[in-house]
């Protein structure tokens, strides 16, 4: 295959799609497309863009999300503040149940240390 300056430009804009795709669209084989960018010094490490926050990064999207790493952790610090939050709701409901049912039990006490206190008498 004859590199012309067409194909030289092509594979310096696309590299970070990696020598499978360039090869594909240049026609050629992947094999030539990495020794093409050796000689040139061209880069061809993938590159992903996160959806969200439209940051370019080496290493390939969270496959859960679909973004990078850095938004993923970002998501998931949300999901753990609104699960604390749950929890935390779910605690002050069962202190105060417990408050409730502690008062109801010491009322039952007081009452029937009256009754007992009225009837001996």
């Amino acid at each position: 295959m004859k590199w012309t300056t067409k194909k030289l430009k092509y594979l310096s804009d696309h590299a970070d799609e990696g020598a499978e795709a360039v090869a594909e669209a240049l026609g050629c084989s992947p094999h030539a497309v990495e020794v093409q960018a050796s000689r040139y010094g061209i880069s061809l490490r993938k590159v992903w863009q996160c959806p969200k926050c439209g940051m370019r990064v080496r290493k390939p999207l969270s496959p859960k999300t679909g973004w990078c790493a850095s938004c993923s952790k970002e998501l998931r610090n949300e999901e753990i503040a609104e699960e604390a939050r749950e929890l935390e709701e779910e605690v002050r409901r069962e202190e105060r149940v417990n408050r409730e049912r502690q008062r109801l039990y010491s009322a039952k006490h007081r009452h029937k240390k009256a009754l007992k206190k009225l009837r001996s008498k």
